[in-house]
């Protein structure tokens, strides 16, 4: 018998519709789905879909969210792609920080990351919050000159990053590259956003003018990550009291997540400290 032939051994039919339960997880908004919806999108039989989600939560693949009744992706799936990366790590560390902010002050966190010139959102509290207004979807792009998760990279970031960020937003066509090529504009939204410690958006983001945002950097022994994020509908958060409550319990999430992170990595040196912008002609 050739043991190189796929014929010579039985197929573990129950291996491949778990797969394929993975899969149309993967596909539904948020990456999670019920019973229902996942045997009508898989065609598998409702007891057949319970059992294997069963064993996929006991692995640690997916969770189920009580409230919801929903069933989710974990970041457990992410080792299964080729070249698992540290970024999948932090966000396993941030996760439970990010939920117990949400738990304090009731608005949804978000994880994000730089991608080429936007930033991106990796992971979202949204569905544990009651005042979830906002569609920040895992994968959702954000700019960088008009929201706070943005600001709030480029002023933390060395200033050779900024100057090369702002470099490619400049060649962008859209209303990035305009606000960009502001050299006034730019400079000041750096200087303002590190001054405060944090960034700020008050509805500057055209896509979502009813909704504000504030943002701190994460670093990982020096070398900024990326983001964590709150977003708030703009009439909801109205008197500065309230905006600096979220913004103090900000602080101490990402300090608590760059304790963990600092702790779990290996010594070695930092990524240069961010500086003054250098705004090429």
């Amino acid at each position: 018998m050739d043991p190189t032939s796929s014929s010579s051994y039985r197929h573990c039919q129950s291996l491949v519709k778990g797969l394929d339960l993975l899969a149309a997880l993967n596909r539904h908004s948020g990456a999670a789905a019920s019973i229902m919806e996942l045997s009508r999108s898989t065609g598998q039989h409702r007891t057949t879909v319970k059992r294997l989600l069963e064993t996929l939560r006991d692995a640690g693949y997916v969770e189920w969210e009580p409230h919801t009744n929903l069933y989710r992706l974990t970041f457990r799936v992410q080792r299964l792609s080729y070249g698992f990366r540290d970024n999948v790590s932090v966000t396993e560390i941030a996760w439970p920080h990010m939920r117990a902010l949400s738990k304090t002050i009731v608005w949804p966190c978000s994880l994000v990351s730089l991608e080429g010139d936007e930033m991106v959102v990796r992971v979202s509290t949204r569905s544990y919050s009651p005042l979830s207004f906002h569609p920040g979807m895992p994968g959702r792009r954000l700019p960088l000159l008009t929201t706070a998760a943005g600001r709030t990279y480029l002023a933390f970031a060395p200033a050779t990053e900024q100057t090369a960020l702002i470099d490619l937003l400049r060649e962008r066509p859209d209303h990035s590259g305009q606000l960009a090529r502001d050299r006034h504009f730019v400079r000041t939204m750096i200087e303002k956003t590190r001054e405060r410690g944090y960034g700020v958006n008050q509805g500057e983001w055209a896509e979502e003018p009813k909704f504000g945002a504030v943002a701190v950097p994460l670093h990982r022994r020096g070398r900024l990550l990326g983001c964590l994020n709150v977003i708030f509908l703009s009439r909801g958060v109205t008197e500065a009291t309230a905006l600096q409550k979220i913004v103090r319990e900000l602080h101490h999430t990402a300090n608590r997540i760059e304790e963990v992170l600092d702790s779990d990595s290996p010594r070695g040196g930092t990524e240069p400290a961010a500086g003054t912008l250098s705004l090429s002609p």
